[in-house]
């Protein structure tokens, strides 16, 4: 079925369809339409119903496109909302964003725009996950019906398992061989390391099928006598023969040029001391034993002559035919053992790796319970889109199908003809974009995918780019039959979108092609000189770029919004660090600033880690010279050869310098390592040796990078040794798809961006180089894809079929690579071009480079001579001005001369509005001190600023007991002897705060706090009884008791924050409260500096008892050695001079709008019970109520302190 041109405003949604993205067409813009589609169930086809975020599963492959796709969805649905309200309003068509089509299907527009409203406060809960976040939540969700365990730990990393399931296999088959046996083994892997890396890429994921593996019953023993057997056999077949093998090949009619007489007796003497060894120890076989084999013989025969032939060739033959390795038997072996060792493991421990996700959800799906997980997941997520769909693999998508499969529709319809449920699912993808199979992307999964799936749709316009860039791009990939070497893959020509038609990239007012190929002549060139040459030619280009640019005579962009170029809009793109480094010198050279972005790169890799595990390791052992000469060694300190020499020759330096070392480690034990590295950089001038040189921020970020990966590590291990064994590990293995080791940008100047191909996907770039875009690396796979079932295969000895198999593959990606980077470009892309012959052999006659991504398409696939290569490129460029090709001259060094731009005069901006001194956040502290001191307005407004300062920098320090001094002539612990004070009382509310009330505190517990405050131990014992005897004190003769208030029925410590409108004076609080409160009317009158603002606090504890809230509030004022200084005369005063009459009147009204907002029927005669004041000192079991003030405001007065905050007057 041929694909449809997908409009997303009819496009059905159910169903299961197959969306082809173009690059640039607008993919993300698609699905971000199909989802706002799917909200409001609108649009020809639209799903039976409208379904909110949570029930569109949005599945993509990384957390930064998933973040993306979250974002762009919330933007689209937010502007989609405010122009439904717009039209509602009357408002402009000009004002839709481009929703005009998505408004004209919405009838409703005010319901349309309360359901996006909903939407977008769904979005957090939204269902857009990666692969592995969707299968975690599922198995996590549906535990019962997946059968997995609730309790799994994820792990990030399975290399320390994996490393101890591969010892342990290595410990029991390779220790027990015989010497020969382990020789044998030893050949192939050194150790268990050598082998893990070999296997390791079939450790994870699904595991392919291994064409050639040894029968299941075949051990190292009996194929290592099996090849012993095969030797020997030929052996004595040799030594047995009475033939004279010089004159039997002499006088046959062998091609003498390959069997020279002078050479033939040296090969057979060979053979015969190889023949006439006692004992086979070993697999190898003489140098030129195969020349003797039957079959080679028979080659290398003139035509129409007789070849030699005797018994003992053939033996030969049928030996060297043989594989006489014990690879294929350990490597099975240790993939499957090693495979099921690593399971068991992480079931023993209840560990799941990320691979372990899809796979148990797969297993979960084909299990018993599967259909009923299937369906409960449908039901949950009707509609699924899978973005970038053709980085799937074949377990992704086996895991989709199922769920959505079309006959799992039918157990959901009934007998009488009820409809089944209906579902949508939309793979979205580019399969000419699939460049991740070494993260495990199958390209064939996808091209099965295609083929199951009979709705095709495309998008056909490409927005990205201008007209020439679309145009040359679809020449170039027009000029093979199978631009993509399966015809599975089909390349559809994308037209560009009309505002771009006359975009273009314009030098010295001539409109620059395109496509510009750099065509370095010659017979054949090799990969190195090629790609000296070509870095040379793309710095000089770019350096020619940037002086147009400077001069306003090279611009970019649409007709009539030119601007000119700068450095940021040129990317270099490459395939690895080390073509980067090649682009980076040549810049450097030209004196080019650029920066490299890669997303494979770990901070582990650089020079910089080493240096710093040096550093560290001299700083724990400053008086072990061989590490202290390292670290100095080391580009840290920027000293030479001849400078740690001197120090070598001086003692007394050396002396200095250890001291110098010892210091940092002290440094290091008491302040952390990140310091100790600050101070390492600052007394060596380090940042400025680096900053001197070449690629100095590079280094420095990556410095800084490490020094803080140090310090986060350093908090979760035990000591500084542990700390320098964990950097010494991530130097020897860094894990570069780990987000923490990522390389960072070390400058986000305007520079060159040299760029990986596979970080720049998705990315757009106005200029595109792309230098060394003709290299390629053949060969060395050994999976490869069957032909007909797309099936996986892993092969250990691969035939030339299968060789060939597995080069189509890489060249098919090379040339996915290819049209990502080409498809990046806005206005213009460069490419360089050579006619490269690989390997050492002679640089004349066809080239390699039909076995490129570039070549292939240029060539049909065909090999061809570098003249024919040149004509190819000639004809591809010939009239048509948006492609063209340059023949190189050599490059000339010279250096760009960044122009000085005049920095722009810098004033301050003057200040016209005034700031009111009245808008500040205040305190019960600040309003009450007036009052207690009797200070002016001015001193009372000072040292509120001074006491919010104090609570500001030690929130919970008891201010109202600042001026108790303590008795120091103790002679029995009592609550009166209890030491006195602001840190006392800190201490005793600490106790209330954190101790559960309904159990006896312990003593090492209390110890430690005492201990921890600067109190003697001595008063634990004395404290647990205290706290237990306050606990269990009743509040008053029939009230509650704290020690019986259930832990979800009290609140600690409760914050509030009250807005005062308008402004606050100290006499209209006075009068409110003096008119309501007897205690008020006694106390010295309020000042305080009218306040408009915020009114801050904290309520020790808020708790509820019969149906009433309460609050209660912890003093330790001292008022006496005696329970007479604690009786209600007595506390009345304490609150008078204190004005805690004040402190719980604003309590009373923060809780009172707190339950006004909170419950529904809330009456403050109901539901207010009243304040608490606990006199600590004072109260006892024995008599409730003693040293405990009670009091409940009146309502009247609660709601006018209400309306006064409230800035009403009445």
């Amino acid at each position: 079925m041929a694909a449809e041109s997908l409009n997303p405003m009819t496009i059905p949604l159910q169903g299961q369809r197959l969306i082809e993205a173009s690059a640039g067409t607008g993919k993300t813009y698609t699905l971000a339409r199909l989802y706002l589609r799917l909200l409001l169930g609108i649009g020809d086809g639209a799903f039976v119903r409208p379904l909110s975020a949570e029930e569109i599963l949005v599945v993509t492959f990384t957390e930064a496109a998933t973040n993306e796709l979250r974002g762009r969805i919330r933007e689209n649905i937010h502007k989609l909302r405010i122009a439904c309200l717009r039209h509602e309003e009357g408002g402009e068509p000009a004002d839709d964003d481009g929703f005009g089509p998505l408004l004209d299907l919405i009838e409703d527009k005010q319901s349309a725009a309360h359901r996006l409203l909903l939407a977008e406060r769904q979005m957090d809960e939204a269902a857009i996950f990666t692969i592995h976040g969707f299968c975690q939540r599922m198995l996590t969700h549906n535990a019962f019906e997946s059968g997995v365990l609730f309790e799994q730990t994820l792990i990030q990393d399975e290399y320390p398992v994996r490393k101890q399931a591969c010892e342990d296999f290595w410990r029991r088959h390779c220790y027990p061989l015989p010497v020969e046996l382990a020789r044998a083994i030893k050949q192939l892997w050194s150790d268990p390391e050598a082998l893990l890396r070999d296997i390791y890429p079939w450790l994870q994921g699904e595991l392919p099928g291994i064409t050639d593996a040894p029968e299941s019953d075949e051990t190292l023993l009996s194929r290592h006598e099996q090849i012993i057997a095969a030797i020997d056999e030929v052996k004595q077949c040799w030594r047995k023969s009475d033939v004279d093998f010089v004159s039997l090949i002499q006088n046959s009619d062998l091609n003498k040029s390959s069997y020279r007489a002078n050479l033939v007796p040296g090969w057979i003497a060979g053979i015969n001391d190889w023949a006439e060894e006692e004992e086979t120890t070993h697999y190898a076989l003489p140098k030129n034993l195969e020349r003797f084999s039957q079959a080679v013989l028979d080659e290398k025969t003139k035509k129409g002559g007789t070849p030699p032939s005797h018994p003992v060739f053939s033996a030969i033959e049928a030996l060297t035919e043989q594989a006489l390795t014990l690879e294929d038997v350990l490597f099975t072996r240790a993939v499957y053992e090693i495979r099921q060792t690593i399971t068991e493991e992480k079931q023993i421990r209840g560990e799941m790796g990320f691979d372990d996700l899809l796979t148990r959800l797969d297993n979960a799906l084909r299990q018993e319970n599967g259909a009923l997980l299937a369906q409960t997941l449908r039901r949950r997520f009707p509609v699924a889109m899978i973005d970038e769909f053709q980085d799937t693999d074949p377990q992704q998508y086996r895991i989709f199908r199922t769920i959505y499969q079309e006959t799992a529709y039918q157990e959901t319809a009934g007998d009488n003809g009820t409809p089944a449920e209906p579902y949508g699912l939309l793979f979205i993808g580019d399969p000419k974009q699939a460049i991740y199979a070494f993260r495990g992307a199958d390209i064939f999964t996808y091209i099965k995918a295609r083929r199951d799936v009979s709705a095709h749709y495309t998008l056909g316009t490409n927005f990205r780019s201008a007209k020439t860039m679309v145009d040359s791009v679809n020449k170039l990939f027009l000029q093979a039959d199978e631009p993509f070497c399966f015809k599975q893959i089909p390349f559809q020509p994308v037209s560009s979108a009309p505002a771009n038609d006359d975009a273009a990239f314009i030098i010295a007012e001539k409109t620059q092609p395109a496509v510009q190929f750099w065509w370095q002549a010659g017979e054949g060139v090799s990969s190195g000189d090629y790609e000296r040459t070509m870095a040379g030619v793309c710095a000089g280009q770019i350096r020619d770029w940037l002086d147009a640019g400077q001069n306003g005579t090279a611009l970019i962009g649409p007709s009539g919004k030119q601007r000119p170029v700068s450095a940021a809009d040129i990317t270099v793109l490459v395939r690895s660090r080390r073509e980067a480094q090649l682009i980076k010198d040549a810049l450097n050279q030209r004196a080019i600033p650029s920066v490299f972005l890669s997303n494979r790169d770990s901070v582990f890799e650089t020079p910089e880690a080493r240096e710093l595990l040096w550093l560290l390791q001299a700083v724990l052992n400053p008086e072990k010279e061989r590490l202290l000469r390292s670290a100095l060694a080391s580009g840290l300190f920027g000293l030479n050869a001849a400078e740690i020499d001197a120090l070598n020759q001086d003692e007394a330096a050396r002396d200095r310098l250890v001291d110098e070392f010892a210091g940092y480690g002290q440094i290091w034990q008491q302040q952390g390592v990140l310091p100790m590295l600050r101070r390492v950089l600052s007394q060596r001038k380090t940042a400025e040796n680096l900053l001197a040189g070449p690629d100095g921020e590079r280094r420095l970020t990556d410095i800084m990078h490490i020094s803080e990966l140090l310090q986060e590590t350093s908090l979760t291990l035990e000591n500084e040794h542990a700390l320098v064994r964990w950097l010494a590990q991530q130097v020897l293995r860094p894990d570069a798809q780990s987000e923490s080791q990522q390389m960072r940008l070390e400058s986000d100047q305007h520079l060159v961006q040299i760029c990986t191909i596979h970080k720049s996907k998705g990315l757009e770039y106005p200029l595109v180089w792309l230098p060394f875009i003709c290299n390629f690396q053949a060969g060395g796979q050994r999976l490869y894809h069957d032909e007909t079932t797309f099936e996986p295969c892993l092969t250990l000895s691969p035939d030339e079929t299968q060789v060939a198999l597995a080069d189509k593959e890489r060249l098919a990606e090379d040339l996915r690579l290819l049209y990502v980077a080409v498809t990046r470009a806005v206005y213009h892309c460069s490419l360089g071009v050579a006619p490269i012959i690989k390997g050492n052999r002679k640089k004349t006659g066809n080239t390699d480079l039909h076995l490129n991504g570039l070549g292939y398409l240029l060539q049909n696939g065909q090999a061809c001579d570098s003249t024919a290569l040149a004509e190819r490129l000639d004809a591809f460029c010939r009239g048509d001005s948006a492609a063209a090709v340059t023949r190189i001259t050599e490059p000339q060094l010279q250096l760009w001369q960044p122009g000085v731009s005049q920095p722009p005069s810098l004033a301050v901006k003057p200040f016209t509005r005034t700031v009111s001194s009245r808008w500040r956040v205040t305190s019960y502290s600040g309003l009450s001190y007036g009052a207690s001191s009797g200070g002016s307005t001015y001193t009372q407004d000072r040292q509120e600023e001074m006491m919010a300062m104090i609570r500001s920098l030690s929130p919970s320090l008891d201010t109202d007991t600042l001026g108790e001094v303590q008795d120091e002539t103790v002679t029995q612990q009592t609550a009166y002897t209890f030491p006195r004070g602001a840190l006392a009382g800190t201490f005793l509310h600490s106790l209330f705060e954190e101790l559960e009330f309904d159990s006896e505190p312990s003593l090492e517990w209390l110890t430690e706090q005492l201990l921890s405050y600067g109190f003697s131990a001595e008063w634990a014992p004395f404290l647990q009884t205290w706290f237990t005897d306050l606990v269990n004190t009743p509040l008053s003769a029939e009230g509650p008791v704290l020690s019986a208030i259930p832990v979800r029925y009290k609140q600690d410590e409760m914050q509030f924050f009250l807005p005062i409108d308008g402004d606050l004076t100290a006499q209209k609080l006075d009068a409110l409260t003096r008119q309501y409160d007897p205690l008020s009317a006694q106390a010295a009158p309020l000042d305080f500096a009218a306040v408009t603002g915020m009114l801050k606090g904290f309520i020790d504890l808020v708790f509820y008892h019969e149906g009433k809230y309460y609050i209660a509030d912890y003093k330790s004022n001292y008022l006496g050695d005696s329970p007479a200084d604690y009786q209600p005369e007595a506390l009345a005063q304490a609150m008078m001079e204190h004005r805690y009459d004040l402190q719980y009147q604003l309590y009373t009204l923060a809780l009172h709008r707190y339950l006004r907002h909170r419950l529904p029927d809330y009456d403050y005669q109901t539901h207010f019970g009243g304040v608490y004041y606990l006199f600590l000192r004072g109260m006892a079991p024995e008599y409730p109520g003693q040293g405990i003030w009670f009091y409940r405001p009146e309502q009247a007065f609660t709601e006018q302190l209400d309306a006064l905050f409230n800035g009403e007057e009445g």
